[in-house]
């Protein structure tokens, strides 16, 4: 791992200094901020990995602790060991790491407690998400405000929940996620088949829409509608979908053409970008 640690995004303790990846550089501070300016390798042996979790599970004993996967955001750090578990760490000025009631930051890893094991999370800089592996999504954090507007979490309101709630429309509808990204007030979910939902603040066309107006639940991107979509990804307040035909459709803020369309504008909704 490297970058800047800032309320304990990165976990210092397991860094390795003898695994380094460069021959120069290494760990220094600035202020209450350590950085890491080259790759560093993780120290994850058993005793190690468990100490740092803080893991006193009873299966833990019979089952060697692995890390599985390891999810970065803005301000928060996510990991999921083998048994479906998911830690995380790092700031949660806005209930976003999904703790409860809790500090606004920590540095040591928290176990968020979820019905199944977690197969994906998508820690946004407001709001996160959970999805695991049977396809239901949770999300917690800051639900929006008139201001910055509304719906990023899918509730159909614009509460901000301390601990993940799963979204129940989408069990409504019986749909199950496969791939979920959070932007800065917006949300963009991929289903099990092929359907790219989104919902959050409208602003720029984050949404995909041809609208500007918030949307309280995951509604479906229309203009790509049956396109067959195998990825998403989305930025802070853009989003990007590749179908099987190796077509990629950008939508939402293009100030610095982050989009990929070839112009700079206000926004660009649903236009197709050739590899």
């Amino acid at each position: 791992m490297w970058g800047t640690s800032k309320q304990g995004t990165i976990p210092l303790s397991l860094l390795q200094e003898g695994g380094a990846s460069a021959s120069s550089g290494g760990m220094f501070s600035t202020g209450n901020e350590k950085i890491v300016d080259h790759p560093m390798s993780l120290n994850l042996d058993q005793g190690a990995l468990t100490s740092f979790l803080g893991d006193d599970d009873d299966n833990s004993n019979t089952n060697a602790t692995k890390l599985q996967q390891i999810f970065c955001g803005a301000t928060g750090t996510a990991m999921v060991i083998n048994d479906g578990r998911c830690f995380v760490f790092g700031s949660n000025k806005n209930g976003e790491l999904g703790i409860g009631e809790g500090p606004k930051s920590t540095e040591t890893p928290v176990h968020v407690p979820l019905p199944d094991p977690v197969a994906k999370v998508s820690l946004g800089p407001n709001f996160s998400a959970f999805l695991t592996t049977t396809g239901d999504l949770y999300t917690c954090g800051y639900g929006g405000s008139a201001v910055n507007g509304m719906g990023c979490l899918g509730h159909g309101n614009m509460e901000s929940y301390q601990s993940p709630k799963l979204v129940d429309s989408l069990v409504e509808d019986g749909c199950y996620a496969s791939d979920v990204h959070c932007g800065e007030y917006s949300m963009t979910v991929l289903t099990t088949e092929g359907e790219v939902l989104t919902c959050g603040t409208g602003s720029f066309g984050r949404l995909g829409n041809l609208e500007t107006l918030d949307q309280l639940y995951l509604e479906p991107v229309e203009m790509i509608a049956g396109d067959d979509v195998v990825q998403i990804a989305s930025g802070f307040a853009f989003s990007l979908a590749l179908n099987k035909g190796g077509i990629v459709h950008a939508w939402g803020k293009n100030n610095e053409g982050q989009l990929g369309a070839g112009v700079v504008s206000y926004k660009v909704v649903c236009d197709g970008v050739v590899p």
